[in-house]
């Protein structure tokens, strides 16, 4: 008996410690470990200075709460991706005519013939993007049907299963592409409107008589401006496709990195976590700070 009451006793708590070492930890005690992935070097930064400003943005989180709530890791599997393509040279074009901008009639037509350029690549990305989109939702309905098919079925054709699985995982895969292009086409629609806006105001301090260019809208929803955040079955990901500036470029990292904590946009227009990157402060606002709080369970 009392052999049997020691058995119990030591399975107990084997099974009372096992327990405990699966329980998850609490929010914000084991700093999440990141890595670079694909780095691009057109952005003209080296490794260093990125993972240097990348540690900036931590610290944006870290500090205001004392926690280490980030740290870089050779294995992290966050992976921080640099990707270079048509949103930074398009941030880069426009940067060019901005700069060379004077206040006369020329100046305006430069402009006017930029933003034009733009618009064309804009129009083009988006006639793309719709046409994929399309095609997915034709696939999705198919594999809608093909599953319900499947469950009216006995269900033991392992063939049948196999080809349903595929087409979900490639499905899923042409999601994460269409969601990629989708930040892309708004990005696009962002660089467009900052010209148009520029282009609308040179005209009315030039009191020219010009046409007043429309802002272009968009039904998808705007994402925060340059960056990122995907999690999935492969993993998690940041990907930072555009900045004008190292400062715009923490403040996109520090939101992306408050997504990898599981923070959510709010409504706060300076905030870091607003879903348009319109800021320029590097210190989270209040609104930023208490939804920090309430993650870390801090209040």
């Amino acid at each position: 008996m009392l052999k049997l009451l020691a058995s119990l006793i030591i399975f107990l708590g084997t099974f009372y410690l096992a327990q405990e070492v699966l329980k998850p930890a609490p929010p914000c005690t084991t700093p999440i470990l990141y890595s670079l992935g694909t780095f691009d070097k057109r952005f003209n930064l080296s490794e260093k200075e990125f993972l240097n400003l990348l540690r900036d943005a931590e610290s944006i989180w870290e500090k205001p709460i004392g926690k280490d709530l980030f740290a870089y890791s050779p294995e992290g599997k966050l992976k921080v991706n640099l990707i270079y393509d048509y949103r930074q040279e398009a941030t880069k074009e426009l940067s060019k005519i901005e700069a060379g901008v004077k206040q006369d009639e020329a100046s305006y037509r430069a402009l006017e013939s930029g933003y034009q350029s733009l618009k064309v690549q804009h129009d083009k990305l988006e006639a793309s993007y719709n046409l994929r989109l399309e095609s997915f939702n034709r696939q999705s309905m198919e594999y809608e049907s093909n599953v319900e098919e499947w469950n009216r079925s006995d269900r033991t054709d392992k063939n049948k299963f196999r080809a349903l699985e595929a087409q979900r995982l490639s499905l899923e895969s042409e999601l994460r592409e269409i969601k990629k292009l989708e930040a892309g086409l708004n990005q696009s629609a962002d660089n467009v409107n900052s010209l148009v806006a520029r282009l609308n105001s040179l005209g009315r301090e030039l009191n020219l008589n010009v046409e007043e260019y429309n802002i272009i809208g968009t039904d998808r929803g705007d994402t925060f401006t340059g960056g990122l955040y995907t999690s999935d079955e492969i993993g998690e990901s940041i990907d930072i496709f555009e900045f004008e500036n190292e400062d715009k470029l923490v403040r996109i990292l520090t939101h992306e990195l408050g997504h990898a904590l599981g923070l959510e946009h709010v409504s706060d227009k300076d905030a870091i976590m607003y879903e348009l990157n319109l800021g320029s402060s590097k210190l989270l606002t209040e609104v930023d700070l208490q939804i920090l709080k309430t993650l870390c369970q801090t209040n």
